[in-house]
């Protein structure tokens, strides 16, 4: 729940604090973005061949929990008194970068660790459906920083933006939460004992095999699934980053905005808790073109949206199930077909899903805002998520029906 808001304020409100206070341009947001997803692509890598070789009496993910929470929630808090565009970059690509990556590793591979392919998939909607419990206390922390701190966007009277104290004051929340989460991981979450793990390699060893050719082939199932989510995933990326700015343009009322996530939530929880199940009961693949179809349609409204109320309270729900429910049974999924003794190193490199997905999403989804407008961005979820779906079909079933 914690990490969700962290990145949930990382992901849209790095971004607005670029538009809102510095009054920089669209593209600038996306180079962040992808700039900081290149950090990702290389570091998470090595984080997760580090974690798969720590041996301490604390286990092997859990002193990367505690770590990477307290440096990166300090990253966050400092971002919100940046008064430059290079000191952005710093905090996020290089800082929060690294710090976050080491959180992350370690906390994607012991859901694997710790839980048998039969109930991966509810797992995976448990895990979801608390942590947008999260997400939704970003969003209220969201309204209340638009309803303290907002003010009229000197180049649009029509639209509103959030002020650099507002930012601050999120922000600062966001820090604080991920160093408590960080903590509270360390003290509490149990792992396997030391003596069931795998003989230690070495970092260079383990390295080099990353890009053995002969290792990487005995993964095919592993890459196919990986290609599948990084189209899926771009879509996702596409949207993300101008979401906020999106919503913020609408200059809707503040109930109305609080309807409208209402009314969305339920939807979404329920389908993360049902996708989860539904891929235990009848595999992974089997709902993937009907889900990616369903989605599609709602994200087609959006661009159409503007000025009326009633088509965004029917297209929103759908929005927010696409970005965040679907990727339950491809977690799940792409969870089945990590190697055992190497979790660590291939949640890594399945992190590839992320990078290159933000930088392909970013910079298209850029490109659309500045051409055509914000709200054409939502043109582009559909497009990726249709050609994913011929991918994610021929990728093997990994549950036993």
């Amino acid at each position: 729940m914690g990490d969700y808001l962290f990145f949930f304020f990382e992901q849209n409100f790095f971004n607005t604090y670029l538009d809102h206070v510095l009054f920089l341009p669209k593209l600038y947001i996306s180079l962040m973005v992808s700039l900081s997803a290149t950090m990702g692509l290389i570091i998470m890598i090595v984080w997760g061949i580090i974690s798969d070789n720590t041996r301490t009496k604390f286990g092997r993910r859990r002193p990367y929990l505690l770590i990477g929470g307290i440096v990166a929630g300090i990253g966050m808090i400092i971002y919100g008194l940046s008064g430059n565009y290079i000191l952005c970059l710093i905090i996020d690509v290089v800082i929060i970068g690294l710090a976050s990556n080491a959180f992350l590793v370690a906390e994607r591979a012991l859901i694997p660790d710790t839980i048998e392919v039969e109930k991966r998939g509810r797992a995976n909607g448990i895990v979801n459906a608390i942590s947008y419990i999260g997400l939704i206390i970003g969003v209220a922390f969201f309204l209340l920083g638009n309803e303290l701190f907002g003010i009229t966007d000197p180049r649009d009277p029509e639209g509103t933006i959030i002020t650099q104290q507002g930012h601050f004051f999120i922000l600062s929340v966001g820090g604080i939460v991920f160093i408590v989460v960080g903590i509270i991981g360390f003290l509490f979450i149990k792992e396997r004992p030391i003596s069931e793990f795998p003989k230690k390699r070495t970092f260079y060893h383990e390295l080099k095999q990353t890009f053995n050719i002969v290792e990487l082939k005995s993964q095919k199932e592993f890459f196919k699934i990986l290609f599948a989510l990084v189209i899926f995933q771009s879509g996702i990326s596409s949207i993300m980053p101008f979401l906020m700015i999106f919503i913020l343009g609408q200059g809707l009322e503040i109930w109305q905005l609080v309807l409208g996530i209402v009314v969305a939530f339920p939807v979404v929880f329920a389908a993360t808790i049902s996708l989860g199940k539904l891929s235990d009961k009848f595999g992974r693949k089997r709902f993937v073109p009907i889900t990616l179809t369903i989605i599609s349609i709602g994200f087609l409204i959006m661009p159409f949206t503007s000025g009326n109320y009633i088509l965004f309270m029917i297209g929103f729900p759908f929005v927010l199930a696409g970005l965040l429910s679907l990727i339950t049974p491809f977690n799940a999924w792409s969870q089945d077909l990590l190697p055992e003794d190497k979790r660590g190193k291939f949640t890594g490199i399945l992190n590839i899903v992320n990078t290159v997905s933000q930088i392909i999403g970013s910079i298209a989804g850029g490109v659309v805002a500045e051409v055509f407008g914000v709200q054409w961005i939502f043109i582009l979820g559909p497009v990726f998520f249709v050609c994913s779906i011929p991918i994610f079909m021929k990728v093997k079933e990994t549950v036993k029906l």
